[in-house]
């Protein structure tokens, strides 16, 4: 018996990890959209948003030969998509502090739970063994 609830805290503490890593890699934008000029002078993630409705997220914008391009990176290599400025709806750019913040909590919160859960926690499984 004793073994199964430990077998249990560790599927739970191996759960809260698995989420904790899924949820590092969020990204919160500004609210206020900014320009593409803006966005290729900052080189930071950029979410945008078309006039059809579509988003797409870049690792950063950049600025070449009078063309702007959304920069990916894919299997290694930095893949540029041109933009149409007239195609754009509305252009997001990462929020650093946001971002560190909600990394912190997401990170903070679980850690918190399993010390919770640990100290909390009847360790006295010998009890009634005493047969053995």
């Amino acid at each position: 018996m004793a073994m199964e609830a430990i077998k249990k805290q560790i599927k739970t503490i191996a759960l809260f990890l698995t989420i904790l890593m899924l949820f590092q890699s969020c990204v919160v934008y500004h609210k206020t959209p900014t320009t593409l000029e803006k966005a290729s002078q900052e080189q930071i993630k950029t979410k945008v948003t078309d006039t059809n409705g579509e988003v797409a997220k870049y690792k950063y914008i950049t600025y070449d030969s009078g063309v702007f391009y959304g920069v990916n990176k894919k299997s290694g290599e930095l893949i540029k998509t041109p933009l149409d400025e007239n195609e754009i709806l509305q252009l997001l750019v990462k929020n650093k502090s946001a971002s560190t913040w909600v990394t912190a909590a997401v990170i903070a919160i679980p850690v918190i739970v399993i010390i919770v859960a640990i100290a909390t926690t009847d360790w006295d499984y010998g009890a009634g063994l005493s047969g053995f």
